[in-house]
């Protein structure tokens, strides 16, 4: 490996431009990917795509839609928030999105009215072709009759002409018919009368022709037709009084059959007082052929008046369902007996609060959910409520607002970070261009997002922290090699004795790093990924960026530079003593030392456990974020927003039986979990709401299940009616509780004779809390394997490789400790704490170990090798150790509470780290010195320091 690290240095120091240029080109070429860099803030960041879990989840939102977009309304009053004119906008509003093909349903106050009246227009008109046809038959009678009055002569005439006084006082209940009609085209109000009133005026024809078949005893074949025609007259009253009590809202069409009407009325009164005044003192047969063209005349006209109706029902533009445009006629759909109706409770809260439920598809994509969002506040705006307030809210608002919040702190924090580090660098790398290796290091972060968005790794709420991180982590490389460049002024020289510990110690890290991707937590495996890519190209550049620069200057400009070079020698001389001194008074405590990290780390270690777990992703947030401010303001309005779902899978899911057994599992576990379930929604709970009345029977239910409005029935059953959702809202509960309800509620539907898939958001959680508690120490040990197993590779001494370990091993209990003392809980991100001390701890250790090594090789004894050691590579590990706290710790200065807690836990790390390596890891090498070398490198080293063995 030597050899190949002074191939490198050769080819570096023989042709630096031409590795410069080509490094710098392949740095343009990844930075090309840039562009293809997104945002990630949904479920398949929290869990795993391929866990049986997350498909569940899918396949119910792909099946009854995915997250909500709520409207929250906010008036003074009941009165002013349902009045027509609100209705009538934010019905404006629903045409608007209706037509977007990722919206998956709309509903809200104006939607439920809409669908209501629907429902009232197809009743009305299947009545309209009812009376169409009993006015249809009415008149064949009325024509029968009047055939037969010209071939029959009547007995009686003078009780005859007794009942026709009574059928022609009839005639002026056609009057009530008139009104009906002109009522139907006025308004849902005066229609319901008008209709009552017709039906009245018919049942009272109805009765004085029952009368006159009475009287026609004599003839039965007519009392025979004036029976059914009557009959047929009783069944169009009952047809208008149904229209009556359940008819809402017609548009303008019933004109052409109040015309008729009033022509049959008039016919009817002159033709009825003819036959009066003809039947005085006997009638003869051509009043009787008068009579009888009357009864023709009249069936005529009722004919006429049945063809004008069934063209009324063909005319569907003239039957169009709108919202009223009175608030007397929406009154009339919004209340019954003066209360609100309780279809509308789930979109209208506490009376003066209103709700729009703008349910999105699932799988929608982000770039989408920001152009929804955007055309519905620009609906909202248009409309211009002027006596409404309104905030639009939800989970997809919130990662909009999310994303572009994660951008602004990214900025901050990669300012901010660069800022520290150059403030730092100034006052502890005393070296020429000492801000080199900080341009360096940011280049190498911009190709490191390049790549990134070849690979298509998403930037989440934790990996946005890998940037400062590199940062910090990478400017290390950058620093050892400058710093080893400045003492020997020879690229070969510097490469070939600091390539290979670098190397080593690069290798470390990025196996470290490797184990995040054993993670069940999609988060957490881009975080790694980007970490290992990071660090690795962060090597490259400072190998084949940063040297080339440094051969360049010094080829160019080398007698300032020798200049300059005495200067920082002499600073680093100063620092070189310090840290000798050091090490030799840390020397004379070791074992002191060793005992007291020993007993810290077992007492760390022994509280991990310990450590809660927060997985609240909005915990995580900036609390001051508008859209999260916003959304606990409508949680204060809808209550808990948290779900169970039950996925519920079979056939005829809207029969009866189902029905009632749906109802049944909600009302049990409803009574089974009082303390956690708040409310339950489901397909039967539905009808029972929509219909009204809670006493009907499931049957009864079941054929009213095609009633429900569509924005409604979307959300519980298919159109197949083979997969049913049935929604548990519970109250906000911590993790262990929800996992403890969640287990309990999958036992329970398993004896159910319902076939239930327990999915959600909620569940979604719990899985999540799974992978962080499962994989955060399976990370940290595989980590821990991966490192160990690289080093005894490349050492092939178990001791050797074991020895830069072990200080890790000790922060990592340290920190475990300092956790559980400051009540830090572990999130996605501070769960990878383990496996990111060991990457970067290890980085130092071997460093510190490769020199030291190094000093024994040249015949040095123990103490003055690790004062050497101490003294040359310190001051690189000391300006790489605090230029890395400085860039961690822009981290506490971010909005993001997660990202705060995780820049104080790994300053605290990196912080250890240093500690370890300055005061634990010397007393290790001291102790294990004897199984470091080999028994030729000790003979070699004898002789260099002119014995005939090295001390002990």
């Amino acid at each position: 490996m030597t050899r190949l690290f002074e191939k490198i240095g050769r080819l570096i120091e023989n042709h630096p431009f031409k590795v410069l240029l080509t490094a710098l080109f392949l740095v343009v070429v990844m930075l090309m990917g840039a562009r293809n860099i997104y945002m990630a803030t949904g479920n398949d960041t929290l869990v795993d795509a391929e866990t049986e879990v997350y498909k569940q989840h899918e396949e119910m939102e792909d099946t009854f839609g995915g997250d909500s977009i709520l409207v929250v309304f906010e008036a003074s009053s009941e009165e002013e928030l349902l009045s027509v004119e609100n209705l009538a906008k934010m019905w404006s509003v629903e045409k608007r999105m209706a037509y977007d093909a990722d919206i998956y349903s709309i509903m809200s106050p104006a939607t439920l009215l809409h669908q209501m009246t629907i429902r009232q227009s197809e009743v009305m008109e299947e009545n309209v072709l009812k009376l169409s046809d009993g006015l249809s038959e009415m008149g064949a009678k009325l024509s029968e009759i009047g055939n037969t009055l010209l071939l029959k002569e009547v007995p009686d005439p003078k009780e005859m002409e007794e009942k026709l006084n009574g059928f022609n006082a009839a005639t002026s209940n056609f009057d009530k018919l008139i009104d009906g009609q002109n009522n139907i085209a006025t308004g849902i109000g005066g229609f319901s009368d008008g209709a009552w009133n017709a039906a009245e005026g018919v049942s009272t024809i109805s009765g004085k022709l029952k009368e006159l078949g009475n009287t026609s005893a004599g003839n039965p074949q007519m009392s025979m037709q004036l029976t059914a025609l009557a009959e047929n007259l009783d069944k169009s009253a009952s047809g208008l009084k149904e229209m009556s009590a359940r008819a809402k809202k017609l548009k303008e069409g019933p004109w052409e059959t109040a015309v008729a009407l009033d022509g049959i009325k008039d016919r009817l009164g002159s033709e009825t007082e003819a036959m009066k005044d003809s039947l005085k003192g006997g009638i003869s047969p051509e009043e009787l052929k008068s009579m009888a063209e009357g009864f023709l005349t009249m069936g005529d006209n009722l004919m006429e008046i049945s063809g004008a109706l069934a063209m009324f029902h063909e005319k569907s533009d003239m039957m169009e369902a709108t919202l009223p445009r009175s608030q007397e006629e929406a009154d009339l759909l919004l209340y019954e007996e003066g209360n609100l109706r309780t279809v509308f409770s789930d979109v209208v809260k506490e009376g003066t609060t209103g709700m729009m439920i703008v349910k999105l598809n699932g799988g929608v994509s982000d770039t989408r959910k920001v152009e929804i969002i955007e055309e519905l506040n620009q609906g909202l705006s248009k409309e211009n409520f002027d006596t409404l307030s309104y905030i639009v809210s939800g989970k997809p608002v919130l990662d909009t607002s999310l994303q572009a919040e994660m951008k602004v702190n990214m900025m901050i924090m990669v300012g901010s970070a660069l800022l520290i580090m150059l403030l730092v660098l100034a006052l502890v790398f005393k070296v020429q261009w000492r801000m080199l290796s900080l341009g360096v290091i940011l280049v190498s972060v911009m190709a490191t997002l390049g790549f990134m968005g070849h690979i298509s790794v998403p930037v989440t709420m934790v990996s946005m922290a890998v940037f400062p991180i590199l940062i910090g982590l990478g400017i290390d490389y950058s620093i050892q090699f400058h710093n080893r460049y400045e003492e020997e002024g020879s690229v070969v020289s510097t490469v070939k004795h600091v390539g290979k510990a670098v190397f080593i110690a690069v290798l470390a890290t990025i196996l470290g790093f490797l184990s995040l991707y054993i993670s069940p937590v999609p988060m957490i495996q881009d975080f790694g990924k980007m970490l290992t890519l990071g660090v690795f190209i962060s090597f490259l550049g400072s190998l084949f960026i940063l040297l080339p620069i440094l051969h360049i200057r010094n080829t160019i400009g080398k007698p300032s530079s020798v200049q300059k070079k005495s200067t920082g020698a002499e600073a680093g001389s100063k620092v070189k003593s310090v840290l000798g001194g050091m090490t030799g008074f840390i020397l004379k405590l070791k074992y002191p030392i060793l005992i007291l990290f020993l007993l810290l780390s077992v007492a760390g270690f022994s509280r991990d456990q310990s450590i809660g777990i927060e997985t609240d992703m909005e915990s995580f947030m900036p609390q001051e974020m508008p859209a999260l401010v916003d959304l606990h303001r409508v949680r204060d309005v809808v209550g808990s927003t948290d779900q169970v779902i039950l996925y519920l899978t079979g056939t005829d899911l809207d029969k009866a039986a189902s029905l009632e057994s749906i109802k049944e599992t909600g009302a049990y576990l409803e009574a089974k979990y009082p303390d956690v379930i708040t409310d339950v929604k489901s397909l039967a709970g539905s009808v029972m709401l929509f219909s009204g009345d809670e006493t009907l029977s499931f049957q009864a239910y079941a054929d009213t299940v095609s009633d429900l409005p569509v924005s409604m029935s979307r959300m519980f059953i298919t159109e197949d009616a083979t997969k049913s959702a049935l929604i548990l809202n519970i109250r906000h509960l911590p993790t262990s509780e929800l996992e403890e309800f969640v287990t309990s509620l999958k036992e329970t539907m398993n004896e159910s004779d319902l076939n239930a898939a327990v999915t959600g958001k909620s569940i979604l959680d719990i899985e999540m809390v799974k992978g962080l508690t499962s994989g955060r120490l399976a990370m940290t040990g595989l980590g821990l394997i991966l490192v160990f197993a690289a080093l005894l590779v490349i050492y092939r001494n178990p001791v050797k490789a074991l020895i830069p370990i072990l200080p890790v091993v000790s922060i990592i209990g340290l920190s475990s400790g300092i956790m559980y003392l400051a009540g830090i809980s572990y999130t996605p991100i501070t769960a990878t704490l383990g496996a990111l001390v060991l990457g970067m701890g290890t980085e130092m250790t071997i460093m510190l170990m490769e020199r030291y090594t190094e000093e024994r090789r040249k015949g040095e004894g123990r103490e003055a090798s690790m004062k050497n050691a101490v003294g040359s590579i310190g001051i690189a590990i000391l300006a790489s150790g605090l230029t890395t706290v400085g860039g961690f710790s822009v981290l506490m200065l971010s909005d993001f509470v997660i990202l705060r807690d995780f820049g104080l836990m790994t300053v605290v790390n990196i912080s250890l780290a240093l500690l370890s390596t300055f005061v634990l890891l010397p007393p290790i090498l001291y102790l294990m010195d004897r199984f470091l070398l080999s028994g030729k490198e000790k003979k070699a080293a004898a002789i260099l320091s002119g014995k005939e063995e090295m001390s002990a």
